[in-house]
């Protein structure tokens, strides 16, 4: 209880000397701008001098949304309270001109929205669709075929009239056929309705010449809603001219269930001739190269970076701005910490103080680092993820036109 205390007023001393930087002796300086007040020769040292100016320069309001102490709150719930509390530090460091100088979210009335979720590994809902639903059964009232109306309902999805088109294909007047299943599942996959489209889809029966069309758009349905597994099943029994598709599609499954052997299994059925499919063929090689052969950032190496250095393992995930802004600052609490330990010894509270901030800084600097490499493979790996559903689905439209 009493760690918890020191933590949340060390964290509060913190915000308060960053935020009310023009208000404290300590933060006393000019920002960086040429018409800032200078501080008084008599009243400061020199590193004071140097801490005023980047306390200026960091303390600045409006980099971010929500602000510091609510976002500690929140941190505090979601993360627990030492991982709210470091996520709190390394935020701090971060919120200034340089640290935010780079970001790739742009900034809105209040400043960059970002909460505590960018502390949290992000997850993909999982759903696994049946296997093979059931056809809808006939009805008892039905009287005609959906044939003769097959080019009508293409001609109204063409028209951007989809609404329309489900409507008719809704029809329980229809006879049950294999035409009628499929338009249904077409129909609904045009409208987005995936978990509708799958389930139309995968039950259209064998020998059907809607077949292997509903096969292979119901594969990417099933990717897209995140079921990378059943599938597999229906592409292996599939023996039809398609070979090459086929192994396209048994491929990018492959890459998102993380299976290295399964792709290079499916990736023999690369010709990369054909010209709707050689590009795809090519990605999916590049990606499986990425995330299989090549080494990838460490987030063990990026915190042991800024252990060495404070604010270099930011650097090393691509954030250069925040690695800069981190140095800064932890190094202007670090050259105060020092005078004042020449100066008035280590006992006194103006060592003491300072060193305190110094050392959550640090630490805060530590788990920043390493977060932000676990967040660039997060994003970098949901990027790859993006791309492998892209190259399964989009050549479909020109395999069946």
């Amino acid at each position: 209880m009493r760690l918890r205390v020191l933590i949340s007023t060390v964290l509060l001393m913190l915000s308060a000397s960053v935020l009310l930087a023009q208000d404290r002796d300590l933060m006393l300086g000019a920002a960086f701008t040429p018409e800032a007040p200078q501080p008084s020769a008599d009243s400061t040292t020199v590193a004071e001098r140097v801490a005023g100016a980047i306390g200026k320069q960091l303390g600045s309001r409006g980099f971010y949304d929500p602000p510091t102490y609510l976002f500690f709150r929140k941190a505090v719930n979601s993360l627990g309270f030492f991982g709210g509390s470091l996520a709190t530090v390394d935020r701090i460091l971060r919120a200034s001109r340089i640290g935010t100088a780079t970001s790739a979210v742009p900034a809105g009335p209040n400043g960059i929205a970002e909460g505590p979720e960018a502390y949290l590994p992000r997850h993909k809902e999982i759903k696994i669709l049946p296997q093979k639903p059931a056809a809808p059964a006939a009805q008892a009232h039905a009287f005609k075929s959906i044939g003769p109306d097959y080019e009508f309902v293409e001609y109204l999805i063409d028209n951007d009239l989809k609404k329309d088109a489900l409507k008719l294909v809704s029809d329980p007047g229809y006879i049950a056929s294999d035409t009628l299943i499929f338009l249904r599942g077409w129909v609904n996959y045009q409208l987005k309705e995936l978990e509708k489209a799958a389930g139309y889809l995968t039950a259209v029966p064998d020998g059907s010449p809607f077949k292997e069309k509903a096969l292979f758009y119901s594969t990417a349905v099933s990717a897209h809603m995140g079921d990378y597994s059943s599938p597999v099943r229906a592409l292996e029994a599939y023996s039809g001219p398609y070979a090459e598709l086929k192994g396209v599609q048994l491929a990018g499954l492959a890459l998102l269930r993380d299976d290295p052997e399964s792709f290079k299994a499916a990736a023999q059925a690369f010709e990369y001739k054909d010209y709707n499919l050689a590009p795809v063929e090519t990605e999916l090689d590049q990606i499986f190269a990425q995330r299989f052969e090549q080494k990838g950032k460490s987030p063990v190496l990026a915190a042991a970076a800024s252990a060495l250095v404070p604010g270099l393992g930011r650097i090393y995930a691509g954030n250069t701005g925040e690695g800069i802004s981190s140095l800064l600052l932890i190094g202007a609490t670090g050259a105060i910490t020092a005078e004042h330990w020449i100066k008035d010894g280590p006992a006194d509270w103006k060592t003491i103080l300072p060193g305190i901030i110094t050392a959550v800084l640090y630490i805060g600097n530590i788990y920043g680092s390493y977060m932000s490499v676990s967040i660039y493979n997060n994003n970098l790996r949901n990027a790859q993820d993006t791309a492998i559903l892209y190259n399964i689905h989009i050549p479909l439209r020109s395999v069946f036109k």
